[in-house]
């Protein structure tokens, strides 16, 4: 009996992608190999857990081969899966891409199969409560003129969403604000947004504004003060996962910066 490899990679575009990247490089055999982005609740006898870094580089050419050997719709596909909330969403992405790789374009059409189908459901959630928050996230007027959006969504949507109002409100100064997974997306007027991963705010216990102000606006410092090494980051290791549907107003490059 071979033993099985579970591979267990960051909950992210950039983290499964890299998973996927590492298990089909090992040549262990696809059926042997299973990825996950957490550990399971129950642990098997002759398993084997492998821990994936992200690997920036090794995530484009995935995203890369899905586009060239399946298609551009495709793409959208898996990456709204991606950042869906379903716990076996990696394993998902990566059985849908074996038989993808397979097929090719014609794989979304292929619905019968479970992977597929599963997939196609995540990301019909993951577009639902996209569009949800697209009309209804409110925003409140906090110091220097600065806007805070702040929602807690089911799916991973908070980039996804911060495109949509890096049109919608491109003249404003504002901070969109994931409670769940301490995240947000920062805007300058009339400029960029940035990513911003690892960052909790106090907020009141009714959650409608912050506890300190000076809280608040160190995040917004933060963003500024990231400017300033634009020039000195690797743009090799610049990556944007999200697709061209959303990408319409998306930054050259994203920061991820780590409150301290």
């Amino acid at each position: 009996m071979k033993e099985k490899h579970i591979y267990i990679c960051e909950n992210s575009t950039t983290g499964i992608f890299t998973g996927i990247y590492d298990a089909w490089a090992s040549k262990y055999g696809h059926e042997n190999n299973r990825i996950l982005v957490e550990e399971p609740e129950n642990y098997e006898f002759f398993t084997k857990f492998i821990y994936v870094q992200p690997d920036l580089e090794k995530a484009e050419k995935v995203k890369r081969s899905i586009i060239q050997k399946i298609s551009k719709e495709a793409y959208m596909t898996v990456y709204n899966g991606s950042i869906s909330k379903d716990k076996e969403k990696a394993d998902v992405i990566y059985r849908f891409l074996i038989l993808g790789f397979a097929m090719g374009k014609g794989v979304l059409e292929h619905i019968t199969n479970p992977m597929v189908s599963k997939l196609l459901k995540m990301d019909l959630n993951v577009k639902n409560e996209y569009f949800h928050y697209e009309g209804f996230l409110r925003f409140v007027k906090m110091g220097n003129n600065i806007l805070f959006g702040r929602f807690r969504p089911e799916n991973d949507i908070a980039f996804t969403v911060a495109e949509h109002f890096a049109d919608r409100l491109q003249g404003e100064n504002w901070i969109i604000y994931d409670e769940g997974r301490k995240k947000a997306a920062v805007h300058q007027a009339h400029g960029q947004w940035f990513a911003v991963e690892q960052y909790e705010l106090d907020l009141d216990k009714d959650g409608n504004q912050l506890e300190e102000e000076d809280e608040f606006l160190s995040l917004w410092k933060c963003f500024v003060d990231s400017i300033a090494i634009k020039e000195r980051t690797n743009k090799k290791l610049q990556l944007n996962m999200l697709p061209n549907r959303y990408r319409e107003f998306m930054p050259e490059t994203e920061y991820k910066i780590n409150k301290k």
